[in-house]
This record gives C-alpha cells, structure tokens and sequence, in this order.
C-alpha cells in the first residue's frame, strides 16, 4: 500500500500508527461504475512496534461494505474511482481509535484489539442523530479529536453545506444512545471557506 501523510501517531507505548491506501479491481457494475473498476484509497490503518513489526492492521474493504457508498463517482480526479480519503487518527480515551473519512462525512470508531467498528458517525452508515446543528453535522472533515471533557472537536471543511460553510464544531457525544448534540462551534466572521 501507498503511505499517506495525513496523520501519524507515536504512543507512548513505543509504537506508532500510520494510515495508508491500498488499490483493489472491484465489480461496480451494480453501481453504474465497470465490471472490473480500479478503487482507489482503500484505507488500511496499521500500528507498528519501533521494530518495526505489524502489531495491529485495520483495513476497510475487511470492516465495510464498497456497495453502501453512494459517493464513490462524485468527486473523482482523471475519472478514478476514491473510496476513502482518511485524514485523522485519534486514540480514544478506551485506547480505541477514531478515524475521520473525508471523502463521506463520516467517522469510523474502531476496536484497536479486533479492528471491528465500535461506531460510525456520519457518511451513508450514519448510527448517531445529530442535535442543535443546523447543518445536521460536518461535511469532508478533517482533525477529529478527543477533548478532556468528553466532546469530540472537528474541523467541518463544510465541502457540501448550502451554502458553503468552513466552520470548528464540538459535539457532546452519548455512544450507548447514538447521539451528537453541537454545543459549540466557530465560523469565520469574515467568511473565509
């Protein structure tokens, strides 16, 4: 797989994890695409000790289902097809991790022992309602992060808001109950995007 740059994490555990793509031929003629279509950005999550031994290995074609994507032709370079666009990594207060998909909205908690989803916010497997939010959550995100409070704090690059809004939003977030209520956010008083 191709290594990405968007985020790295080195633990004080001495390992560090890494983000990278791999590219599969995958039959998208059920969704308008080619019997044998190139899918890019495959996202693979991987964890590595200072040996540089895999310890942990996470990739999405493992974890998701390509076919409940519904964006995989919007957005396209050179008429490629890009499946994921992660640009965060987060280690959770339960040692999980959580991982921001720019290219559907969403972001994907997963168990760092067996790599199954905890929980997805956003995108086309959305589980949370969204509370007190205008835009009813973030749109081609990036930063996903943690706070000592609980919240979660986003950089909404708000991509797909009517209009087109660039904006930093917090969320209070119940996970047994799905939900993400806004309790802050910050737009740009002079509507910079």
């Amino acid at each position: 797989g191709l290594t990405d740059y968007h985020d790295m994490i080195v633990t004080d555990n001495n390992t560090y994890i890494l983000q990278s793509y791999n590219d599969e031929v995958i039959d998208l003629s059920s969704l308008g695409g080619n019997e044998f279509q190139v899918v890019s950005s495959i996202l693979r999550i991987q964890e590595f000790d200072l040996n540089d031994n895999l310890i942990f290995d996470w990739y999405a074609s493992d974890h998701l289902s390509i076919y409940d994507y519904d964006n995989l032709f919007t957005g396209n370079i050179l008429g490629q097809v890009e499946w994921m666009h992660g640009n965060s990594i987060e280690i959770d207060y339960d040692n999980n991790l959580i991982v921001s998909n720019r290219k559907s909205s969403e972001i994907i908690k997963i168990d760092r022992e067996n790599g199954n989803i905890i929980w997805i916010m956003g995108g086309p497997s959305n589980e949370f309602e969204i509370y007190n939010d205008p835009l009813n959550g973030v749109s081609w995100q990036h930063d996903v992060s943690r706070l000592e409070n609980g919240n979660i704090l986003i950089f909404d690059n708000g991509n797909y808001h009517n209009p087109h809004i660039s904006r930093v939003v917090e969320y209070s977030i119940d996970e047994i109950n799905k939900t993400a209520t806004l309790v802050w956010e910050y737009q740009n008083p002079y509507g910079y995007k």
